[in-house]
């Protein structure tokens, strides 16, 4: 029988934290470790006190003694000692009790697979279910899993996926060039898969936790960094293989323009004060090479949505007033 590490990395947050552990510990299948990568900042709300008052010799607490940020933080994930299958659980995520059940009937029943995945609910901050997640195939190839992801027809998240501690080391972890890890997952699932291909169980085995954001500060420019990192990225997916650029050609413009005009009105709903200096204009210029260089085209004005977002960002009043009418929705 395969065993399991349950990596979960930490920084604040004891009551997420206890509710997450407790789904992982009631496993029904036995073999599995917990892993919980923590900082000096992980115990200031007692949390590291409260898992170590567990006394569960599955649990084991890798506390780093500065102050790390997402990235170094998950890039200690390869380094670490690890049984033969991995999962990365998010601290607020929730695993069914028999989540590695299922995984491990995958594995036997596919042992030749890269990747192993379950379908998932997506949850509030009070552990209500909203919605389902987007219904897979029970087999992906990685050419396929980019397909979907560039059509929106699947939901990529950081945790659910199964796979080999030893592949992902090999090939050197989640990639941490992306800020704050925003497409990381996306790239580290499709490296997974081309290994082989990515095995799914139609079962329902995890949730996913979203929370309602209440900053005013934006994160448009990460995000549009961390895109453009994506970008150079299906570019060499492009150069490999004749299947990537098929995909890529059948629903890589689609992709961008939905792409762009999701970073236009995500910088229009916040106030420009708190933009970090990021204009509409800046975010074409920044992509359009990148673009281009995929052999699509870059043509922003002509996307639907995004001229009557120019014409509101131009004027401060009218700005004001979309703001105002954005909080009374």
């Amino acid at each position: 029988m395969p065993g399991f590490s349950i990596i979960i990395p930490f920084k604040t947050g004891k009551a997420y934290l206890r509710e997450c552990l407790h789904s992982a510990l009631v496993q029904t299948h036995e073999d599995f470790e917990i892993i919980i990568l923590a900082d000096n900042t992980s115990n200031q709300d007692g949390a590291l006190d409260a898992v170590l008052a567990l006394k569960d010799a599955r649990i084991r607490i890798e506390a780093a003694t500065g102050n790390l940020n997402i990235l170094e933080n998950w890039s200690r994930i390869k380094d670490l000692p690890k049984k033969e299958f991995m999962t990365i659980l998010g601290y607020d995520d929730l695993l069914s009790k028999d989540f590695l059940k299922i995984i491990t009937t995958l594995i036997q029943e596919d042992p030749e697979a890269s990747l192993y995945h379950t379908h998932f609910n997506y949850i509030n901050a009070d552990g209500n279910t909203i919605k389902p997640c987007l219904p897979l195939p029970e087999m992906l190839s990685a050419d396929m899993y980019l397909a979907l992801s560039l059509e929106d027809k699947i939901s990529v998240m950081a945790t659910g996926y199964v796979f080999r501690s030893v592949d992902y080391d090999r090939m050197g972890g989640i990639p941490t060039n992306y800020p704050n890890l925003i497409y990381a997952d996306l790239q580290l699932w499709i490296e997974l898969s081309r290994i082989s291909y990515l095995k799914v169980s139609p079962q329902i085995a995890f949730s996913f936790r979203i929370h309602a954001s209440v900053t005013k500060t934006s994160k448009n420019r990460i995000i549009l960094d961390a895109f453009l990192v994506y970008l150079k990225y299906l570019k060499q997916l492009q150069n490999t293989s004749p299947s990537f650029d098929a995909a890529l050609k059948n629903w890589g413009q689609e992709f961008v323009n939905n792409s762009t005009r999701a970073l236009v009105h995500r910088l229009l709903k916040i106030e420009k004060k708190y933009r970090d200096q990021l204009s509409i204009q800046e975010i074409f210029q920044s992509l359009e090479p990148a673009v281009l260089d995929l052999g699509l085209a870059f043509l922003p004005k002509q996307i639907k949505g995004i001229q009557p977002a120019i014409w509101i960002d131009r004027y401060n009043l009218i700005h004001q007033l979309f703001l105002k009418f954005q909080k009374l929705r």
